[in-house]
């Protein structure tokens, strides 16, 4: 019974808004009530200032266990290292075999890999276990190499060290670690397996950061920038619901920082970023960086229902970089792609010139 009361009862929910004279009769009690139903076109600007000494970059340098695919390689001040935990029984193998992340290489350069990462320097780590740990333990590597190695990765096949081959046990259990020693270049590859690497327990992967400055962020890792505006007392108006708010910030189009050359989204932490595909392939994002387009527009609504006298405090962190959108087709569907890029972007003096624009709760908009 209170099933078929539910049925009912939204028919004629439905019915009452299919019909204009009732949707009319609605938007009035909404107007009797004091009930916002839109916002107006018209907005308040109102300057703001950034407090420089509220700045705070969040970060997350531990490592991780590598999923679906793994990137090695230092670009803009990001490292990325991979570890490998082995348990070998009967001998080592003389040569590891990486495949390519097929969707990273299809998406950025037509399916193949470019030829200066065919052939990459690099260093290879070693150092032997008493036993298996657990995965949290593990994950620590707080253990120090005691041997290393130069070695080349060709093709994606790494010929393992001569030393690293010696190494003689009934069971041999061991940490490896491989850094690039190319520089400005990033290696991205599947996850490897066992049919790879012979006695192989897990794939850890590890991001350093060298830091370029308090407001200098970075796309690809764990990263995210704290920053606390000041506003001008009573310019936000106390009485009126804000429905939607923007900040809106300067900017240039270089390109330097953008691994790929790709736009990068700035999102605000807590907001919801709907994304338009048809309207983004034709002009953009209003939340992109390295993108021709002279502003960033941030949303910042929920922030601002949140607001304290004075000051509204965001965290921001930069998204995965913008597919070439000349190249749509069926198969090709997303904005963005779901592999990152290792980018950075310095907001130095992005948030000089800061505004907000405010759109209020209208009851009767025009």
């Amino acid at each position: 019974m209170l099933r078929l009361f539910l049925i009912l009862l939204l028919c004629a929910l439905f019915a009452a808004c299919s019909s204009d004279n009732d949707s009319a009769n609605l938007k009035e009690w909404f107007n009797d009530q004091g009930i916002a139903t839109s916002y107006g076109k018209n907005y308040d600007e109102i300057d703001v200032l950034l407090i420089k000494d509220s700045l705070s970059l969040g970060y997350d340098s531990s490592a991780f266990m590598v999923s679906s695919f793994a990137a090695l390689g230092n670009v803009n001040n990001v490292e990325q290292m991979l570890y490998f935990g082995l348990r070998v029984v009967g001998g080592l193998d003389s040569v590891w075999k990486f495949k390519a992340d097929s969707i990273f290489y299809a998406n950025f350069y037509g399916g193949n890999i470019p030829e200066e990462q065919k052939k990459m320097e690099a260093r290879f780590y070693w150092l032997k276990e008493n036993e298996t740990e657990h995965d949290t333990t593990w994950l620590k590597l707080q253990k120090k190499f005691k041997d290393s190695a130069d070695i080349s990765i060709d093709s994606l096949n790494i010929s393992l060290p001569e030393e690293f081959l010696k190494l003689k046990a009934d069971t041999l259990r061991l940490l490896v670690g491989i850094k690039l020693l190319t520089n400005n270049a990033v290696l991205r590859i599947a996850t490897p397996t066992t049919s790879d690497i012979s006695g192989l327990l897990r794939v850890a992967q590890k991001a350093n950061i060298e830091l370029c400055g308090d407001l200098c962020l970075h796309g690809g890792v764990r990263e995210s920038l704290n920053v606390v505006f000041e506003v001008e007392k009573d310019k936000i108006k106390a009485n009126k619901t804000v429905v939607f708010a923007q900040l809106v910030l300067p900017k240039s189009s270089d390109t330097t920082g953008s691994e790929l050359g790709r736009p990068v989204p700035v999102f605000v932490f807590n907001e919801d970023y709907r994304v338009d595909t048809a309207y983004v392939k034709n002009y953009g994002h209003p939340n992109l960086v390295f993108w021709k387009s002279d502003t960033l527009k941030l949303q910042v609504t929920r922030n601002l229902r949140n607001y304290k006298p004075n000051t509204f405090s965001l965290t921001l962190r930069l998204g995965n970089p913008m597919l070439d959108t000349t190249a749509f087709s069926f198969f090709l569907p997303n904005v963005f792609s779901n592999r990152p890029a290792y980018s950075s972007y310095n907001f130095n003096t992005t948030f000089e010139g800061a505004k907000l624009r405010l759109w209020y709760a209208e009851t009767d908009p025009h």
